[in-house]
């Protein structure tokens, strides 16, 4: 069984602005992960009584009871809960795939490696509305688990969700983000276009699956053709493209297989029947390589499971879910609440350009417009850009490439920047106090500013600027010092 109780529980947790310095990696290699061997078994439950399929029925949850079996794997779960029948039972189609697939004993052993983060997650779901869990495997026949495939007709991720089709169905589709490729919100989509396919035709789960790859529109109107005809309107009789005709025999043979892999000579790849990811709710925009530096993930690890962001970074007005191994959330939440600052503020004087300001802060032009909103090269004086701060020193203190070399490449840190940093408001941290969100960071004071002009500037209050950086209204300020900001 599929320990409910731990599986999808969203983590929320205040992050800071995390906006890292290197660009989205691509790559194929999925997470190490940890050894399944290492996972307890989910412990037994009591089986509930039997009660009526509810495909059409959204509003269905709880956790999903089976036989505990002693072990494990999931695909012993789903075999043990297979329960569509085809009408056709003499296609030959299925048989032929199943000898095609049983040839391809590699291919679907990696496929079933790539399901160890989906799967798990996709037949909870599927539990929760009361849908047949033979729809599991879907997402193998669509794409073979990769969240990031796209077929030569642009239909793209897990479920193979065409543009128009996703937006229908709410995903997001932009410069960002593209939720087809995040197999969270495409799962729930997926499943959404499933039930309501299930409503129209009558509960047809043959139907059903051939819309889901033809097209209601096709599907309906073959059974038009066949119902003037006289002729039967069920899925083996209808007059459908080749590749519709194929797709309920290849779904079959693949179901098959699971159901009995010995008999096919396959080997799957054992999937815990616990949960393997956790999803996080950031709350703020995220970069991801900072994000997996502060779990000790390589980028493209982490982006692995967060295709969907196509920047690499969550957009500026959300989602800003990330999706992480489950035996990191708990490090992530530990981490993320040590308040480290993330970025710093920058007022842009005359005669500066992105590449110059990119340059001073160990950036790239990219990520400061991205993070600035900014739609073309052109910045003028006096503007505020907000800048990623590479990294935090071991004293705590944001590190500003500026004022010092990195020490890590055989330079030492500027003392004066210790001195002008506002050293008790870090030891407040420390302490546990309260960490910086969106709207705070760190000002680099200028020449000829005074508190009063910085507390206007930023529209906060003059004793808050004061008490924010242990200042008194006769500190004098000094051109490089760092102050401290927090928007209330």
């Amino acid at each position: 069984m599929i320990d409910s109780t731990v599986c999808w529980k969203k983590l929320s947790v205040a992050l800071p602005l995390l906006l890292g310095l290197s660009m989205p990696a691509s790559g194929d290699r999925l997470i190490a992960r940890s050894s399944i061997d290492q996972i307890l078994p989910a412990t037994a439950s009591e089986k509930q009584p039997e009660m009526e399929k509810a495909y059409l029925n959204p509003e269905i949850t709880g956790s999903i009871q089976a036989p505990f079996t002693g072990d494990m794997n999931l695909w012993h779960f789903l075999r043990q809960n297979f329960e569509l029948e085809y009408s056709d039972p003499d296609d030959a189609l299925v048989e032929t795939f199943e000898t095609m697939y049983g040839k391809r004993n590699n291919y679907l052993e990696q496929v079933s490696k790539r399901a160890y983060w989906y799967l798990p997650y996709i037949v909870e779901e599927i539990g929760k509305r009361g849908l047949p869990y033979d729809f599991a495997i879907i997402p193998m026949l669509e794409s073979a688990f990769k969240p990031t495939a796209v077929s030569t007709a642009k239909a793209t991720g897990l479920w193979q969700f065409m543009p128009s089709t996703g937006k229908e169905y709410g995903l997001r589709q932009n410069w960002w983000i593209d939720e087809r490729k995040d197999f969270i919100e495409s799962t729930r989509a997926a499943l959404d276009l499933l039930t309501v396919l299930l409503r129209e035709f009558d509960n047809d789960w043959e139907l059903a699956l051939a819309s889901y790859n033809a097209g209601e529109g096709r599907v309906r109107n073959a059974i038009n053709v066949n119902l003037r005809a006289n002729r039967p309107a069920t899925y083996p009789h209808l007059k459908l493209p080749r590749e519709t005709r194929s797709y309920l025999p290849k779904f079959l043979a693949i179901r098959n297989i699971i159901a009995d892999p010995d008999k096919f000579g396959v080997t799957l790849h054992p999937i815990p029947n616990t949960a393997t990811i956790a999803v996080i709710d950031a709350e703020s925009q995220t970069d991801l390589t900072s994000m997996a530096s502060l779990l000790s993930l390589k980028p493209r690890d982490l982006k692995e499971l967060n295709p969907g962001y196509l920047q690499g970074i969550t957009p500026p007005t959300g989602p800003h879910q990330i999706v992480v191994p489950i035996e990191l959330a708990s490090k992530l939440e530990d981490t993320v609440n040590q308040g480290q600052l993330e970025w710093d503020v920058h007022r842009v004087e005359k005669g500066e350009s992105l590449s110059v300001i990119a340059a001073q802060y160990n950036t790239n032009v990219r990520i400061l417009k991205q993070l600035n909103n900014l739609t073309s090269d052109v910045i003028f004086p006096d503007q505020m850009l907000q800048i990623p701060i590479p990294r935090i020193d071991e004293g705590g203190f944001p590190f500003n490439l500026k004022e010092g070399k990195d020490p890590g490449k055989g330079g030492s840190s500027d003392e004066k920047l210790h001195s002008r940093t506002a050293a008790s408001l870090v030891a407040r941290w420390d302490k546990g106090g309260s960490i910086f969100t969106v709207g705070d960071g760190i000002y680099n004071v200028r020449k000829n500013d005074s508190p009063r002009k910085i507390a206007d500037l930023f529209n906060i209050s003059l004793e808050k600027l004061l008490e924010m950086n242990d200042l008194d209204p006769s500190s004098e300020l000094v051109h490089g010092q760092k102050l401290i900001i927090r928007k209330e």
